[in-house]
């Protein structure tokens, strides 16, 4: 005895595939966007940012910066002395930018020398890193992971990519 069955769908994935480009440009650029916003409010609150030492907090209150930059201060938060790093993060179609320095800040550093760090006796000292974008890496491997804020728009996201999938891939029924 033989059994015949016949399947239909009501999708396809050659549509889908024609049109990957349309489908996912879009997702990654808001995906950029609200990456960057991220990492600003994760500067903006200290969110999950190393906080200063003591060293850091008397240079800010005494103006004193190897370029001659940001002026006495009492702020405290980390990243937010001049403003430049913070207003520098900006989405691009294909990805986000920033000044260059962040790249110092993402992965920590030895100070090197020059009159500055002679005077503060900083040279050879290390900076760990300020990361807005990404939890610091435990020495137990742990952490790499996106911050939180960045997470509250993955749901809203994700849905708008099915609905365009969903749109796209679709075939009239037979």
């Amino acid at each position: 005895m033989a059994i015949t069955t016949k399947a239909t769908s009501n999708f396809s994935f050659r549509k889908l595939a024609n049109a990957f480009d349309e489908v996912f440009d879009g997702y990654m650029e808001d995906s950029y966007e609200d990456l960057a916003q991220s990492a600003r409010d994760n500067i903006k609150n200290s969110t999950g940012i190393a906080p200063l030492k003591e060293s850091s907090k008397y240079i800010r209150r005494k103006g004193y910066s190897p370029k001659g930059y940001g002026g006495k201060t009492t702020s405290t938060k980390p990243l937010v002395w001049t403003g430049n790093l913070l207003r520098s993060i900006k989405a691009t179609k294909n990805g986000v930018q920033a000044v260059g320095y962040l790249k110092h800040h993402m992965e920590g550093y030895t100070v090197g020398g020059g009159k500055f760090a002679d005077k503060f006796n900083f040279k050879g000292k290390k900076v760990k890193p300020r990361n807005p974008f990404f939890t610091n890496i435990t020495e137990s491997g742990k952490g790499g992971n996106l911050k939180a804020g960045f997470k509250k728009g993955a749901e809203k996201r994700m849905s708008a990519l099915i609905k365009k999938i969903n749109k796209v891939w679709r075939t009239p029924q037979k």
